[in-house]
């Protein structure tokens, strides 16, 4: 069934309430998920991610094999070097801004400067990719770094999509409990039970919900979404909103006559905000909503140490996801379901990128403090030692935010 435009756009607002309401309640940061694990091995967004990437692959497994959707609404695309790269630099980006795609969204959506400073950064970003794809980036990057056309399990194995869905589900659980036991499962699925026996009237007041239960919800909205629509996704929407803007200032039609615009707007009746679009200013909507219900919302003034990191992790952020192609969500709650190799190939460039500015990051705050503790010996004075640093602070990110 063809939905009209205008529908679209309602849906595009509905969708974006719901996804911002639901990040913020369970705090689903993608870059806190990867940096607990590294750092303390802490697991809590991370259950909550592989929750929702098994719920979303059953469901879109569900809706192609009922006909409620057809393969095409897949997001796969080609396989490159530049799969794992953009993503490795992504990750990167994510430690350096303090935050994802869709984290930083939901939290400039509750108040927080620092993110709306990240997001003018993205768009700086995506501005620069726009200018350098045609003459630069088309035939020094993504021409000679493409491996292969898009590779996804569905067109690979001959069954019907919800069994291959069902075998991928099978593999990503059995890897959970070999990691984390095999009674892990069925405790999880008690513990998320007994969160959503509490009741509406008690779960819309509470501070933080089960990232379990956030990556239960998210996979169902997002099986309703691709039912009914298209995929879920950030930073190409953003992209469209920075081209719609460069149109306006600039001259339309030389615009629109970039190759990377042209394909990004096609479908679109010209240089205008779309639905996807709308979804974008929906997520940042419902996060405001969910933080004033729960108290959370109040408006807190970037801190000038953290402008560098805002700012440049922002047209990092944005640059990355366009040499991957795609973010946090793209590639991870819409890719992995989708069964694709790029995205399997981005996830671990992500995860790595993200290991290795962590990585970088705690060695030189350990040799700060390592040269503290000798400095004082060197010149032959008696001092008491230096009380070891918490482990959370050699851990968090350069901006301290989660």
């Amino acid at each position: 069934m063809e939905l009209g435009w205008s529908t679209l756009l309602v849906l595009g607002a509905v969708f974006g309430l719901m996804y911002g309401f639901l990040l913020q309640r369970g705090d689903f940061c993608f870059t806190s998920a990867f940096r607990d694990l590294y750092a303390f091995r802490h697991t809590r967004v991370l259950q909550g991610i592989v929750t929702a990437v098994a719920v979303t692959t059953l469901g879109w497994g569900l809706a192609m094999t009922a006909g409620w959707a057809t393969p095409d609404r897949l997001w796969v695309p080609p396989v490159g070097w530049n799969s794992f790269l953009g993503g490795f630099l992504f990750g990167v980006a994510m430690y350096v801004a303090g935050g994802c795609a869709s984290g930083t969204l939901y939290r400039a959506g509750m108040g927080y400067g620092q993110f709306w400073l990240t997001l003018l950064g993205m768009g700086a970003g995506y501005y620069a990719f726009l200018r350098l794809f045609p003459g630069v980036l088309q035939p020094y990057f993504f021409q000679p770094l493409q491996i292969t056309g898009p590779v996804t399990l569905y067109r690979i194995l001959p069954w019907p999509p919800l069994l291959t869905a069902l075998l991928a589900v099978a593999v990503l659980l059995a890897a959970v409990a070999v990691v984390a036991g095999p009674r892990s499962l069925a405790r999880s699925a008690v513990e998320v039970a007994a969160f959503f026996r509490q009741g509406p009237a008690v779960l819309l007041r509470l501070r933080s919900w089960d990232t379990r239960a956030v990556g239960l919800l998210l996979g169902i909205v997002s099986t309703v979404q691709f039912s009914l629509w298209t995929i879920w996704g950030i930073t190409g929407p953003e992209t469209r909103l920075v081209a719609a803007a460069w149109g306006a200032l600039d001259d339309p039609a030389r615009v629109a006559a970039n190759p990377y615009v042209a394909n990004l707007f096609r479908g679109y009746p010209g240089l205008v905000l779309g639905p996807e679009e709308v979804l974008i200013l929906g997520i940042i909507a419902g996060a405001a909503l969910s933080a004033r219900l729960n108290g959370t919302f109040r408006w807190r003034k970037p801190r000038l140490q953290r402008l560098p990191n805002a700012l440049a992790g922002g047209f990092l952020l944005a640059f990355a996801s366009r040499l991957t192609p795609g973010c946090n969500i793209g590639n991870i709650l819409s890719g992995l379901p989708a069964l694709s190799l790029h995205s399997l190939l981005a996830t671990a460039g992500i995860a790595t990128g993200i290991y290795a500015a962590w990585k970088v990051a705690h060695l030189r705050q350990a040799a700060v403090l390592q040269s503290c503790q000798v400095e004082p010996a060197a010149a032959g004075r008696s001092l008491p030692a230096t009380p070891a640093p918490a482990s959370r602070s050699l851990a968090a990110g350069p901006t301290g935010s989660r």
